[in-house]
């Protein structure tokens, strides 16, 4: 009977560390995401007011960050939003996880 409940036990603690390893790797992963997320919408702006202060305007669109300021953005994960109301007032930047 003793040999039971010491299996038993056992098994429960390494139910209850595997869940908390879990959980800990999963709480780091959200941590991580948020992270790349705040990341990416800094480096959009930095970007953007880049291209003002060396061209005189704002650019169009996000690909011409990309393809001319060296920004790279994982389309996979993130869908921007880039408003561009004039070429010398700061677009309205959202990043949206998909």
């Amino acid at each position: 009977m003793r040999k039971l409940v010491l299996k038993i036990l056992s098994v429960a603690v390494v139910i209850i560390f595997a869940a908390f390893l879990y959980m800990s790797v999963d709480n780091a992963q959200k941590g991580s995401d948020n992270e790349m997320y705040e990341i990416l919408t800094d480096a959009i702006a930095r970007s953007a007011v880049q291209c003002y202060a060396i061209e005189g305007f704002y650019p169009p669109d996000i690909e011409y960050l990309e393809e001319n300021y060296g920004l790279v953005v994982n389309h996979d994960k993130y869908v921007i939003s880039y408003n561009v109301f004039a070429s010398n007032i700061m677009p309205e930047i959202e990043v949206f996880n998909k």
